[in-house]
């Protein structure tokens, strides 16, 4: 069981609170939430035991009290992002356009390393999903060049040993295409480190308001990282499940003759060609995806630092979310904590 998890009930359910607070449609939506929870802890923690029902009545009451923190925090933290914005935009008046400059600098660099790295991982997509295809492929094409005479007995170990392969060479790409989204969370990082060390000279009076905005830009970055690692993991296991039947239908069947056995195999080629060309469909909207959206966050600094304009503001969700993901995670810690000391040291 993941705080990942946990997180996200709590704000789909805070949200769902947020858009419609009628006393009755709160009450159905906490026993939906308990619900929820309940069964994330069944899905994940499989059958009862002392020790899960242990730990289901500490984190269950944790969690239910999260989305009335979250409701009695959101006004208050509106108003105090609302009231520092405004004190920032103050201090940097005076050199509005040299900021409004440097932020237009910061975007292009951010747009330029953000291209290279695309381009990398569009390389590096292309260059697995043809080794994938290579190996796959490979291995069929070599089965119907042995001409197999006793087709049924070779079917069922090909069969196994192929989906191994599948299974083998798909985490193998998904291991080397993961790391991508690591460095594009290095290069965040750094690139929000020297906009704090471009922006500084100009907030001298305001340097607490300045590092809230970037604080809640670095955690909308990684929200779009997350999801970049996501999108990668989630497209190769579903390749993999894909591509795993071809397997388990290549065992079922049952050729009377080698030229049945090749139909088979030629069938089995195809589809396989099929899936990884998907998969690379699939994929390659991802980078573009990713960078759009991480220079549209700068892009709502830059606006928020200039001019005030007649929108709401909406940094304290962001805020929200990241003090809810760090109260989460450090309870979490805590009770890994003392399970490892309950196992170092058990009660006598």
């Amino acid at each position: 069981m993941q705080p990942d998890q946990v997180c996200k009930l709590v704000w789909d359910y805070f949200n769902k609170l947020s858009a419609n607070a009628k006393d009755a449609m709160e009450q159905q939506q906490k026993s939906e939430f308990n619900q929820q929870l309940n069964t994330l802890f069944q899905d994940k923690c499989g059958e009862a035991s002392t020790q899960t029902d242990d730990l289901k009545k500490k984190v269950v009451p944790f969690a239910m009290e999260l989305p009335c923190c979250l409701v009695r925090d959101s006004e208050k933290l509106k108003e105090q992002i609302r009231r520092e914005l405004e004190e920032l935009r103050q201090q940097l008046q005076p050199n509005q356009e040299q900021v409004c400059q440097k932020m237009n600098e910061n975007v292009q660099t951010l747009k330029q390393c953000l291209g290279s790295h695309a381009n990398e991982l569009q390389n590096s997509l292309n260059e697995n999903a043809e080794h994938l295809r290579q190996q796959l492929c490979g291995q069929l094409e070599s089965a119907m060049k042995d001409n197999i005479n006793c087709v049924q007995a070779a079917l069922a170990p090909f069969a196994c040993d192929f989906k191994d392969k599948v299974h083998q060479h798909v985490d193998k790409m998904k291991c080397q295409l993961t790391p991508y989204a690591d460095q594009l969370q290095e290069k965040i990082d750094q690139h929000i480190a020297e906009l704090q060390k471009t922006l500084c000279p100009f907030a001298k009076g305001a340097q607490e308001q300045l590092n809230r905005q970037l604080e809640c830009l670095a955690f909308q970055m990684k929200k779009n990282v997350d999801q970049l690692r996501n999108k990668i993991s989630d497209n190769a296991e579903d390749l993999k499940q894909k591509l795993s039947p071809c397997a388990e239908e290549m065992r079922g069947r049952q050729p009377r003759n080698p030229e049945e056995m090749h139909q088979s195999l030629t069938k089995m080629n195809v589809n396989v060609d099929r899936q990884i060309d998907e998969f690379r469909r699939n994929m390659k909207p991802c980078g573009e995806s990713f960078n759009k959206a991480l220079v549209h966050n700068l892009e709502e600094l830059k606006q928020k630092l200039g001019p005030p304009r007649s929108c709401g503001v909406t940094d304290h969700l962001s805020l929200l979310e990241k003090d809810l993901r760090d109260k989460v995670n450090n309870f979490f810690n805590s009770l890994k904590e003392s399970q490892e000391e309950m196992i170092c040291y058990p009660k006598s």
